[in-house]
């Protein structure tokens, strides 16, 4: 919130409420991005605005918390002041025509106010004639494989081109990207943030000039993750060419007057299938890929009652979601062995994906571990394969039973017959050689403090190691568990990894990505990086309490709208970023239930 106090002359700063919707300006391009705002003043805390979008338009707010400013004035010892709640809309035509945005309505204090509908025109961009030296802006992209399965991963190549400022045959060092392209006019899909790579290229115009042309190149590698259609892009550049440098106050050229040059790339669709149902194999439980599996196990000689470990361990990409066999279903795996029939919870080691199971043998003798079936679909030859352990033979033998171990009862009558006591004569004392031993304080005694530690130690040993096996099983068997266990530190990694980026751009967006994966592992949500939205309503769910669920929503909405407005960054420090969200980190981890 911005306060701002004074002495004002004009009686006219008192508003009447109201609202305004400013769209400027009125007229854009297929597929650029325009700034419109839906400004609030003097009505109170407005509610979420109601619109809607002509079709061939998009229109959507770009943070759902409003910002809010306040100015005060004083006139004559008598004060006023006007509050103003702002929301930034983003506003781009996707089929050229004539529109109307609007009309636009909140709710404040129990009214209803409307903002009359503003016209908005988009024209149709101009299609590039002539070879690419012709333009001064060029854009293009490219996406590999278009055709995929579910869980396997695309490439998605941005390239932007801009040739260099050459005025009266002198060329002027000029940061092109920063100074020159329009990022808060133009839509880059799936590409902000992303690190670019630069290069120099020579091109020819259609007249036989050749003009030296600066490029940059962002690569995004993403997983399809349902199947469907994945629309990439479409791509719309607005640039502010320079038609006129001067000199600078410090030597530096600084740009005097430009033209607006725009670029565009149509949309890339790419088709994401679903493995087959028919020939689908009942072992099959989603693996789509390429892979390998062995099995062992560990040790191969057992006493009957005691565990040996199984392991399973499948090698190949990708690995992240791959199930491990359902061992419940081997039938003759659960005839020989006893053993938890949970879901099976993998541990990514060196390039593979290992599932451990311990399983205890039912019967003594020679025994055999069954082949372990698991199938998956290759999406090179198109068709499922099922994968099959070689069987493991194991010994079991007979457990171990000693005298000292077994009670009267368990005995062989002859040897409980030997053990007769026979009396001499007079009670029990003839029966030791020595009778002042009879007569001696046979009860035990802590005399030293080391006798005391070696009596108590046994117990707080065992139950550490209770309190210690327990958690490990649970790890082992609640992936969900799991996963809010290792979230933190998952996180507090991803936070160190953007601060060393070199940008702060890039830097809030990797922060802001590893807080939403926080918030996804941390409460359990199907979404690997769920919206700021998303992450607001599993928050409300789980009882954070709402400065800090509003806090953490605020600034991933903030990040969000870097994607469309990186110059925003300016207004946020990364490092001060990184704090409050270990601070968030650490609330959430505590405060969930």
């Amino acid at each position: 919130m911005v306060v701002a106090a004074g002495l004002m002359a004009s009686t006219a700063f008192a508003q009447q409420p109201g609202i305004q919707l400013v769209v400027p300006p009125n007229t854009a391009e297929v597929g650029e991005v325009v700034t419109g705002q839906l400004i609030c003043t003097n009505i109170g805390e407005p509610s979420t605005p109601k619109m809607s979008a002509p079709n061939g338009v998009e229109v959507r707010l770009v943070s759902d918390s409003p910002y809010v400013s306040q100015q005060t004035m004083v006139i004559n010892g008598q004060s006023s002041s006007k509050i103003t709640y702002t929301y930034n809309l983003r506003i781009v035509g996707t089929k050229a025509g004539n529109y109307s945005i609007g009309p636009i309505s909140v709710e404040a204090d129990g009214q209803t106010y409307t903002a009359p509908a503003v016209p908005f025109r988009v024209t149709k961009s101009k299609a590039p004639t002539g070879p690419r030296g012709d333009q001064f802006l060029i854009v293009s992209l490219d996406v590999q494989p278009r055709k995929l399965y579910v869980t396997e991963s695309y490439t998605a190549t941005l390239t932007i081109g801009i040739r260099a400022v050459v005025l009266n045959g002198r060329e002027y060092e000029i940061n092109m990207l920063r100074q020159v392209l329009d990022l808060s006019a133009s839509e880059i899909s799936i590409f902000g943030g992303g690190q670019a790579t630069q290069s120099e290229q020579w091109l020819q115009d259609s007249s036989g000039a050749r003009h030296k042309y600066e490029f940059y190149r962002v690569t995004r590698r993403m997983t399809a993750e349902k199947s469907g259609t994945i629309k990439v892009g479409p791509i719309f550049l607005k640039a502010d060419y320079p038609t006129a440098v001067r000199r600078g106050f410090f030597g530096r050229a600084e740009i005097s007057r430009t033209r607006p040059e725009t670029a565009r790339a149509d949309a890339v669709d790419v088709t994401v299938l679903d493995p087959p149902l028919d020939s689908r194999p009942a072992d099959f439980n989603g693996a789509i890929g390429r892979y390998s599996m062995t099995a062992s196990v560990k040790p191969d000689r057992v006493e009957l009652g005691q565990p040996v470990t199984l392991t399973l361990t499948i090698k190949g990409s990708p690995l992240e979601s791959v199930a491990g066999p359902a061992l419940a279903k081997n039938a003759e795996l659960t005839s020989r062995f006893d053993f938890t029939q949970d879901e099976l919870v993998g541990d990514i080691e060196g390039g593979a994906k290992v599932f451990r199971r311990a399983i205890f043998p039912r019967q003594a003798g020679e025994q055999t571990v069954p082949a372990i079936s698991w199938s998956y679909f290759d999406t090179k030859r198109e068709k499922y394969i099922t994968l099959e352990s070689k069987p493991i033979d194991i010994v079991v033998d007979p457990p171990s039973q000693s005298a000292d171990g077994l009670t009267p009862l368990e005995m062989p009558k002859q040897k409980r017959d030997a053990t007769k006591l026979t009396v001499v004569s007079g009670g029990i004392s003839p029966n030791y050689v020595d009778v002042n031993a009879v007569l001696a304080d046979q009860s035990a005694a802590l005399a030293t403090p080391a006798a005391a530690t070696a009596l108590v130690m046994p117990p707080f040993l065992c139950l550490g190691i209770s309190f210690w096996w327990r958690r490990r099983l649970r790890l082992s068997r609640d992936a969900g568990f799991a996963r809010a266990r290792r979230a933190a530190a998952k996180a507090h990694a991803g936070i160190r990894r953007a601060l060393a980026q070199p940008d702060a751009v890039t830097q809030l967006s990797e922060m802001a990505l590893a807080l939403s994966a926080f918030v996804s592992d941390r409460f359990d949500m199907a979404q690997a990086t769920p919206t700021a939205s998303e992450c607001a309503e599993v928050m409300q769910q789980r009882g954070i309490d709402e400065p800090t669920a509003g806090a953490v929503t605020d600034l991933l909405q903030r990040c969000e709208a870097l994607r469309y407005a990186p110059s925003t960054a300016d207004s946020l420090s990364p490092q001060e970023a990184a704090e409050h969200m270990r601070s968030w980190i650490k609330a959430l981890d505590r405060g969930a239930r």
